[in-house]
């Protein structure tokens, strides 16, 4: 028993004219009867004799009738330019015939009887009478008219041949009489449309055929005709974006953008990126493509409709990229296009047919609000919007659109309706606050993503663009397993405070240290990292108060060797002068020194400077809470120094609410011993060990930092009164 039958299906001729054939669904069906219809200029005849070449060229044989007495001479002068005319296919496959004479001299009947013998002589597949309406202006009646084209049209069934009437009718000419017998009806105008004196073409009927009825521009260059229909051929195509781990995605490669974005963004996504002119739209693009080239392995293509290329390889060299080597060894096109010159339907092909022939991973258009500026109509940018996307999505590779803002604008994109076409949204601002200019950027959307909310502040600089996120936003991919409390002990320096201890600090523990000035907090935060170097372990000091230099200088002065341990790598002093410090990038440059340096011990000092760069008392505990936790999963035993605000023990503790964040708190303060005042220690707490309650004199010897017995004696001693005022002579050098 047979199968059902396949579903019939019209013969049809390929036209040659780029993405007409997609209009047709498939091409012109063989043997229809059409008018081509359009006012002088519109490209009628050209796309004709295009469409006719390509079938001479195909094998087919082709009738060219002009009734407009032009020489033919003359008809070929006019197509010698075009690249589709080739002069070998003349007589052969396709010849031209002048009706023009008979038809003034002999009428339609005679001119008709022309005609068909030259139909049986030549015998073609195709035939084109140039113009039709030549016959209207001719016709003594609409009767003789109709009675002609019923004849003729019988005549052309019958050699089965494929046949274009061209003529200069409008849409109000449509119900002519004649037009019961056609088949099909083009039409080709020019007219404004956004801004612009356009070519369109529109199918308004073609039997046998599922055609597009949209109006599609085109233009006519050295090449004939190309017909742009974005709608139709940049068709949605499924892909499956995920392996098997899940969704597929791609990392950015620029500093600390990829850790606002979580995983990476999907393949096949379209990135919006918004800000008003100067926040780093450009740089952001380029720096996408670049570092995708360089570091990934990645096709990156960059389309540009302000900058020339020339000038966008000068912004390169400028932050320090080898940008001219990705170009050259075929890893990263630009394309640019003037903004004049800009045809938004053609040039959404030309963005195709570059992705797809350049298998483009990444793809940037600066800007699109310069390449769709001249759309007024929402419906038709959204439209545009979406075939944009569309081309990324069918190459699985990931776009970055920037688009300009107004000044002083609240709103998201440009035209309002593009962040709800496209994957994502990222923001680019900037602000004045003082004398400068503070750029940041906002991870606004990103779909399928578990991303980073909130602003972060970006630089832009030598190397191309550097987040610095605000740690508490910033998402961890993997939750870290708690880490147990090592109960090894970690001398501190002292040996005098470790007995206080129980012998010493946790191995991984964070110690507040809060003191009045003068007391000696940054020396013992110098012994502690050097203890850190004697057992060969490497250690981070952190002072957003003095220099390098200075901290250097002033510990030898106490026979403390940290400017050795320096040297020699052990210790790495990190000076953030905090007078030049943006407060939203100070965390985000401590982890990156902390994932560089992997130190074994860390000390701030001091953690209240933090409070002059803006944070309040409660972003201040925030952001110390981010830095605790990351030290805590990778193991690093910490002290931080907090300025007290007063100098005697009588006064508050003055942790500014961190003592939840801390494993131990030791208090340095003034005692008055008489009339003079002494500095004592006193371990407020300690997390797992048992200590010494009792305050402890502090004493600065040669050596550093010691502590004395425990304080009692009302009047302090000579000895002690010396080693005092040398404690207070080295913090006024500091």
């Amino acid at each position: 028993m047979s199968g059902p039958a396949e579903p019939f299906s019209l013969p049809r001729l390929q036209t040659g004219i780029p993405n007409l054939d997609a209009i047709f669904h498939g091409g012109v069906p063989k043997g229809v009867i059409s008018v081509i219809a359009g006012p002088p200029g519109s490209g009628k005849t050209t796309l004709t004799q295009q469409m006719c070449f390509h079938h001479a060229a195909q094998g087919g044989r082709v009738l060219y009738f002009n009734t407009l007495s032009e020489p033919t001479a003359k008809t070929l002068l006019y197509l010698r330019p075009f690249a589709f005319f080739d002069p070998t296919l003349l007589e052969e496959h396709i010849r031209f015939v002048d009706l023009g004479l008979s038809l003034r001299t002999k009428g339609l009947e005679l001119t008709s009887n022309l005609l068909i013998e030259q139909l049986k002589l030549f015998k073609p597949t195709m035939v084109v009478i140039d113009s039709f309406k030549v016959f209207d202006d001719l016709a003594q009646s609409a009767e003789e008219l109709r009675k002609f084209t019923y004849e003729l049209t019988v005549r052309l069934m019958a050699w089965e041949c494929t046949t274009f009437l061209l003529g200069e009718y409008s849409s109000e000419q449509f119900e002519h009489p004649a037009y019961s017998a056609i088949d099909g009806i083009i039409t080709v105008k020019q007219h404004h449309l956004s801004g612009e004196r356009q070519r369109m073409l529109q199918v308004i009927k073609m039997r046998g055929t599922s055609h597009s009825h949209d109006e599609h521009p085109f233009v006519i260059t050295s090449a004939g005709i190309e017909v742009y229909a974005p709608s139709i051929t940049l068709q949605r195509v499924r892909r499956d974006a995920s392996g098997a781990e899940g969704i597929r995605r791609m990392k950015t490669g620029i500093s600390k953008l990829d850790a606002l974005l979580g995983e990476g963004i999907p393949l096949g996504s379209s990135i919006i990126v918004s800000g008003v002119a100067g926040t780093g739209k450009t740089v952001l693009g380029l720096e996408f493509v670049y570092r995708g080239a360089r570091e990934l392995g990645h096709k990156g293509l960059f389309f540009s409709f302000e900058e020339t290329e020339a000038r966008l390889r000068d912004t390169a060299r400028g932050l320090g990229w080898e940008l001219d080597r990705e170009i050259d060894r075929g890893m990263v096109q630009i394309v640019f296009i003037p903004q004049p010159d800009i045809l938004v339907d053609r040039d959404l092909m030309e963005l195709q047919r570059r992705v797809e022939t350049f298998g483009a991973q990444r793809v940037v258009l600066d800007s699109m609000s310069v390449f769709l500026h001249k759309i007024e109509d929402r419906r038709i940018t959204r439209d545009k919007v979406f075939w944009l996307a569309n081309i990324i999505q069918n190459q699985n590779a990931v776009g970055l659109f920037a688009n300009d803002l107004p000044a002083g604008t609240q709103q998201h994109s440009r035209f309002g309706v593009e962040e709800t076409v496209m994957d994502g949204l990222i923001l680019l601002w900037a602000e004045a606050q003082g004398l400068e200019r503070h750029r940041y950027v906002e991870v606004h959307k990103l779909r399928n993503t578990a991303h980073a909310s909130g602003r972060h502040s970006i630089t832009i600089g030598a190397g191309g663009i550097q987040v610095f996120p605000r740690l508490d936003e910033v998402p961890r991919l993997e939750s870290p397993a708690p880490t147990s409390r090592r109960k090894e002990r970690v001398p501190t320096g002292v040996p005098q405070l470790d007995a206080l201890l129980g012998g010493g600090l946790l191995d991984g523990s964070v110690t507040l240290l809060s003191g009045s000035p003068g007391t000696g907090k940054s020396t013992l935060g110098v012994q502690f990292v050097l203890e850190a170097a004697r057992h060969q372990e490497r250690a981070l000091y952190i002072t957003l108060e003095e220099g390098t230099h200075q901290l250097i200088q002033d510990a030898e002065s106490l026979g403390l060797p940290l400017g050795e341990a320096v040297s020699t790598g052990k210790v790495e002093i990190l000076y953030l002068p905090r007078e030049h410090l943006h407060a939203s990038r100070f965390l985000s440059m401590v982890e990156q020194k902390i994932q560089e340096l992997r130190p074994t011990r860390l000390v701030l000092d001091s953690a209240s400077d933090i409070e002059v760069l803006g944070f309040i008392s409660e972003e201040l505990r925030r952001l110390l809470y981010g830095l605790v936790l990351r030290l805590r999963t990778l193991g690093v035993t910490s002290l931080f120094t907090v300025e007290a605000r007063s100098l005697f023990i009588t006064d508050t503790l003055s942790e500014r609410g961190l003592s939840p964040l801390a494993d131990n708190i030791f208090m340095l303060r003034y005692l008055q011993e008489g009339a003079g005042l002494v500095p004592v220690l006193t371990v407020v707490k300690t997390r797992g060990s048992d200590h010494v309650r009792s305050s402890h004199r502090i004493l600065f010897e040669q050596g550093g930092l010691k502590l004395g017995g425990q304080f009692e004696a009302p009047t302090p001693s000579s000895g002690t009164r010396s080693q005092h005022r040398l404690g207070l002579k080295w913090r006024r050098h500091k």
